[in-house]
């Protein structure tokens, strides 16, 4: 099976690469922010119904702009 999509992170300046690894750590840092805060403080609901949407449309943005071609 062949996939058409070719993910080839050379294409990318540094610059674009460090910028999307500093997006990850502050999303990452503000999931872990908000689980804490969630538990610490007895929220009546879980903090997967914040952190899963947050991590989902991180994760879509981010297979956007890794797949697109520039014609």
């Amino acid at each position: 099976m062949n996939s058409p999509v070719h993910l080839y992170l050379g294409q990318y300046s540094s610059r674009e690469r460090w910028f999307l690894a500093i997006a990850w750590t502050l999303i990452a840092v503000k999931c872990g922010v908000i689980w804490w805060a969630m538990v610490h403080w007895n929220v009546p609901f879980h903090p997967i119904w914040i952190v899963g949407p947050t991590l989902m449309f991180a994760l879509l943005a981010t297979s956007i702009w890794a797949t697109h071609r520039e014609d």
